[in-house]
């Protein structure tokens, strides 16, 4: 029989395993397509708004390129496992290790070269979806749409495929390299043998993850932020490798501890998830994920609010801000500085521009659309300080000078004395760094003084002026409130830019939830063997029902340890870059619905399972 009957055959015999698997790879495959689709669109949009598009779409890959690894590895492995018996068969009667490995190898390419291109069909039309949450965020024009191309299609295909063909030869392994005979008893139970380099690879992927979390303490701010964001996929990645390890300690403390009082169902609950720990990691990685995921991304969000409120806050000194719908005209200034009470008024303008990030990147990554403050040189500190830490703002008097936020000044390489390029209308200049500041989040990356716009040949709009004043302030035109309102508003996050987090983290939320539904499922519906045996010896189907809600129970329960502790030094270390040290940000609700959510899916998913396996199972033969 050739090796692609044989693969064919394989994968109908094993039916459930093989829709699981590929509904995982299809939901993989849309997902990168997705991004795909938003890194295309972006290069080839000219202008800013490409650039921008681009940096989200490369943004949004990072993490979904790990959840798909995560997932699609954890998925395959799960699937093959419930298989060895069958490789171990075939060991027996005269199979070869390369045989084995070519029909797992031909079998996981024929599901994932049909799987992956059907997923990124609705990937395409999801990318599509999007469009108006781009727009509504501000990032495109109105007349946006995205372009839609094969080649994000070949690019999960390319993503996905070789993902699922790596995870399917190392969950083959562990049979290959026994014995016939060996490998047919060992199949009966789960091997709690862990190799030395699976060891030595959690021990780094953990280092690693501690060490992103404490980039705050040596690069601080927004950059900082986002590295220590990255720990906790790296923490997931380390429970991961060392999971078996860690289940069997575990439980088998658990079961010490016990010392076998409970009811049958929990001893029996609890030697389970002892004995099967590969099997237990195979669940608990996607539903740790979840809670990771969820978390990560919404706390950033709000250390980002957090941190942009409070540096505007210590950013302006005076009492009362005044705006306008129509701009702060020299009329409506004038009225304002002459109104009862005030003692001073120091507009703030805004010019659009670019700003060159990148000399030797695509067009589109080199330039970064931006908004210069205009400040007047002369302002005094208690009235605005933007938090200088080197070189002066009175500099910004002079005309083609430019001070830069400290994230600015990491993301371009530049400090006091060098030059930065900058673009407005087609004009491209080169703007002498005066000055560093610290609060970029709140004031923006870019400050000049009245003279460089002119220079430029931008007509600078004054949005908002700030007003020291005795009393209220009141004048026609004008709305003057107090600057806790104003910062309270102004640093909050935009409706649009919020509609579009939500929906991409929901993305990432969905597919996660769902792999770790596909992982559920498999692992319960491939239990029948060990249901039939329990109840042969004694055990009665509402034993098996208690058995597997108890096991459900502690599985959802490790899977939000595993999640909490992977995400706490994340949170810690986002905390501290954003908005220092003091009680750590971190998105309570969220963290608490996810943390419900996951144990909720590991019972439901289990027991509703559960109940049709242990029903047939336990039915009486013909």
């Amino acid at each position: 029989m050739s090796a692609l009957r044989l693969a064919a055959s394989g994968a109908r015999a094993d039916l459930p395993g093989s829709i699981g698997t590929g509904l995982v790879v299809g939901l993989a495959s849309a997902l990168v397509t997705v991004t795909g689709v938003l890194i295309e669109s972006g290069l080839r949009l000219p202008g800013p708004e490409g650039g921008m598009l681009v940096a989200l779409g490369t943004s949004f890959a990072g993490t979904a390129l790990v959840l798909v690894v995560l997932v699609v590895a954890a998925t395959t492995t799960l699937a093959l496992r419930r298989r060895r018996h069958e490789f171990a068969l075939l060991r027996v009667v005269g199979a070869t290790r390369g045989q084995v490995r070519r029909q797992v190898s031909t079998e996981l390419l024929l599901l994932s070269a049909v799987a992956a291109p059907l997923g990124a069909v609705p990937g395409m039309f999801l990318a599509r979806w999007l469009d108006q949450a781009l727009r509504d965020a501000g990032l495109v024009d109105a007349g946006y749409t995205s372009s839609l191309s094969p080649l994000p299609v070949l690019a999960a295909v390319l993503v996905v495929v070789p993902t699922a063909l790596l995870a399917g030869r190392l969950a083959a392994r562990e049979t290959l390299r026994t014995a016939p005979t060996t490998a047919v008893r060992d199949s009966a139970a789960d091997s709690r043998r862990v190799g030395p380099v699976r060891r030595v690879a959690a021990v780094v992927t953990a280092v690693g993850g501690l060490s992103a979390a404490l980039t705050p303490a040596v690069l601080p701010g927004a950059m900082g932020g986002a590295l220590a964001a990255s720990s906790a996929f790296l923490l997931i990645g380390a429970a991961a490798l060392a999971g078996p390890l860690l289940v069997e300690w575990t439980f088998g403390r658990a079961a010490a501890v016990s010392g076998g009082r409970g009811s049958a169902s929990t001893r029996l609950a609890v030697g389970n998830l002892h004995g099967f720990s590969r099997r237990l990691t195979a669940v608990v990685v996607p539903l740790a994920l979840v809670v990771a995921v969820g978390t990560t991304q919404t706390t950033v969000d709000r250390a980002l609010q957090e941190a942009a409120t409070r540096q505007l806050g210590d950013a302006i000194g005076t009492s009362m801000v005044a705006t306008s719908d129509r701009g702060l005209d020299a009329d409506r200034l004038a009225r304002l500085a002459g109104a009862p009470g005030v003692t001073g008024v120091v507009p703030l303008a805004g010019a659009p521009a670019e700003v060159r990030v990148d000399d030797e990147g695509p067009e589109a990554l080199a330039w970064e659309a931006t908004r210069l403050l205009v400040v007047p040189p002369d302002v005094e500190r208690a009235v605005l300080d933007p938090g200088v830490v080197s070189g002066d703002l009175a500099d910004l008097a002079e005309p083609g000078t430019v001070a830069v936020s400290s994230d600015s000044s990491f993301e371009t390489s530049t400090g006091v004395g060098d030059t930065l390029r900058v673009r407005s209308d087609g004009h491209e200049t080169d703007l002498r760094v005066v000055a560093v500041y610290d609060r970029g989040l709140g004031l923006g990356p870019h400050i000049v003084g009245p003279a460089t716009p002119a220079g430029l040949g931008v007509d600078a709009t004054t949005e908002l002026a700030l007003v020291s004043a005795d009393a209220a302030v009141r004048v026609d035109g004008v709305e003057v409130v107090p600057t806790a309102r104003h910062v309270a508003t102004a640093a909050s996050a935009d409706a649009g830019a919020q509609r579009l987090s939500t929906l991409l983290t929901l993305m990432l939320l969905l597919f996660v939830g769902l792999g770790s539904l596909n992982a559920l499922v498999l692992l319960t519906a491939g239990r029948g063997g060990e249901f039939r045996l329990l109840h042969r010896t004694g055990a009665t189907p509402r034993q098996l029902l208690a058995m597997t809600g108890a096991e459900s129970v502690l599985t959802g329960l490790a899977a939000w340890v595993i999640g909490t502790v992977s995400v706490l030094p994340a949170v810690l270390g986002t905390s501290v870059g954003l908005v220092g040290w003091g009680v750590p940000v971190v998105d309570l609700p969220a963290y608490l619905a996810l943390s419900a959510g996951v144990v909720a899916l590991a019972v439901v998913a289990t027991l509703v399972t559960a109940g049709r396996t242990v029903g047939t199972s336990t039915r009486p033969a013909r």
